[in-house]
């Protein structure tokens, strides 16, 4: 049978929503059939079920009043086969209590959890608004929407992980957002984990859980799982969310977790956005769904500062003018200085100094004056005066002295090189320029050159420099605030 996309759907409410009922009004109303289980009005303890919202292979789930609080409440009843096993009930409940105490405002809370003429359920937060499966059917999300829609999923997942869980079924119809914009990861269901754990290690699975469409390869062998099985869900998410469809259809369970262990994912379409944005997103999703656990991010605060990077809303990188500028003014400045100080030299030796060549001295000055100016302000005169500022791609911080050495290197090496041909001519006897001409032309034409490239076609705009040494250029921002 075809994997289909309605596996991912909340399930259409039965009935039209009941007139709100407050907690002074405690008699049962009149019982009228909703859907095959639980009936409009029955009560399970101090819940009064009001309408079937959704159904799954985890259970029903109802819309119910909770009495006591008068809120309404979703109630998910569990099924027959699941309260039926004495074992596999008591871990759901002392998990569902240990998910209780997960606060967070990107989780959907549980209240409550109890057991009543043999149906184990569970009263949850009951979110109005849409899923994203709901949301993604009427046509795809902007890039910016999903990437802060999985920003705010992560967060989430980065709560529930620290109590000790791993969802194991992420997926848009559990992704939820409420009537303020709030993203809410619902439906722990399958969560597996040690709440009373201190560090959550993979844990093993006794069964295949989870949907095929988003699921990782590990997960579909049965191996044990971790947060890493999330990320690459929450990839495969993601990728629905901009392109339309998941990553992966087939015709058979098999041939989709096939797809999933070994198949190369499809690129992200570009659908009119700029080659870098799209080269950033692509990036990020194929390693929040690398095949290999190990290859995937190692935590959720490095998934989120990756999130941030290919997000123009969190990180606006610098492109080829503003950078070119930029530069310009630094080795205008620099020549001034060098040119200030060789005068001065001069005067100061009594003119003994021999004919100094200001153009080659420049070169290397800029060198020192970047690695140093990087490490110390995180960015050269000339870019600050365009607020923008060099960062390292992982940390988001100033880059490390390691970092801001390779960075003004290779900087100076590359238009270096464009020199070394030139003035071997020029030693051969071939006058083309004057030498220090020559090493202005060459530093403008190879820099201008491989800023064109990078703002042409590489991700986040990241010059050779920045790739080699792990930095970026961006205009300057406020930190992202990460709850």
């Amino acid at each position: 049978m075809r994997p289909e996309l309605e596996d991912t759907l909340a399930a259409p409410a039965d009935v039209a929503p009941v007139e709100p009922r407050t907690a002074t009004a405690l008699g049962r109303a009149t019982t009228r059939p909703t859907a095959p289980g639980l009936q409009t009005g029955q009560q399970l303890g101090h819940f009064r079920i009001e309408r079937r919202i959704g159904a799954g292979g985890m259970g029903e789930v109802y819309l119910a009043t909770d009495l006591a609080l008068d809120r309404p409440v979703a109630i998910k009843v569990l099924p027959e086969a699941l309260a039926k096993d004495a074992s596999r009930r008591d871990r759901m409940v002392r998990e569902a209590r240990a998910q209780a105490r997960v606060a967070h405002p990107n989780v959907g809370h549980i209240y409550f959890v109890g057991e009543e003429a043999g149906l184990l359920y569970f009263a949850m937060e009951h979110v109005a608004g849409e899923t994203l499966a709901e949301r993604i059917a009427k046509g795809p999300l902007s890039v910016e929407d999903a990437l802060g829609v999985i920003r705010a999923a992560a967060l989430g997942l980065r709560e529930a992980q620290r109590s000790g869980f791993t969802h194991r079924d992420v997926k848009p119809s559990n992704l939820m957002i409420d009537g303020h914009g709030v993203v809410k990861v619902l439906d722990f269901g399958l969560a597996a984990g040690d709440p009373g754990a201190l560090e959550q290690g993979p844990v093993a699975q006794t069964s295949l859980a989870g949907t095929p469409l988003y699921m990782a390869p590990e997960q579909a062998r049965g191996e044990a799982v971790d947060f890493r099985t999330d990320i690459y869900a929450l990839g495969a998410t993601l990728y629905h969310l901009i392109s339309g469809k998941p990553p992966f259809q087939a015709d058979s369970v098999d041939e989709l977790l096939t797809l999933h262990a070994s198949a190369t994912r499809p690129t992200v379409p570009r659908r009119g956005l700029p080659r870098t944005q799209i080269g950033a997103i692509d990036a990020l999703i194929g390693k929040m769904m690398a095949a290999r656990a190990d290859d995937r991010f190692a935590s959720y605060d490095e998934l989120l500062r990756a999130i941030e990077l290919a997000s123009s809303t969190h990180t606006r990188p610098a492109g080829l003018f503003v950078r070119a500028i930029a530069t310009a003014i630094d080795f205008i400045v620099l020549s001034i200085v060098t040119v200030i100080s060789v005068f001065v030299m001069r005067l100061a030796l009594g003119g003994n100094v021999g004919n100094i060549q200001v153009g080659p001295l420049v070169l290397p000055l800029y060198g020192v004056y970047a690695w140093i100016a990087t490490r110390r302000f995180g960015r050269t005169l000339g870019q600050s005066l365009f607020e923008i500022e060099v960062v390292d791609v992982v940390t988001h911080g100033r880059p490390r002295w390691g970092q801001a050495a390779k960075r003004a290197l290779t900087t100076v090496a590359l238009p270096g090189i464009a020199v070394a041909i030139p003035v071997a001519l020029d030693i051969a006897g071939y006058q083309i320029w004057d030498l220090g001409e020559l090493v202005i032309i060459a530093l403008a034409v190879a820099n201008g050159f491989l800023l064109l490239w990078a703002s042409a076609r590489a991700a986040g705009k990241r010059a050779l420099w920045d790739r080699l040494s792990g930095t970026m250029v961006r205009y300057r921002t406020a930190p992202a605030v990460v709850l």
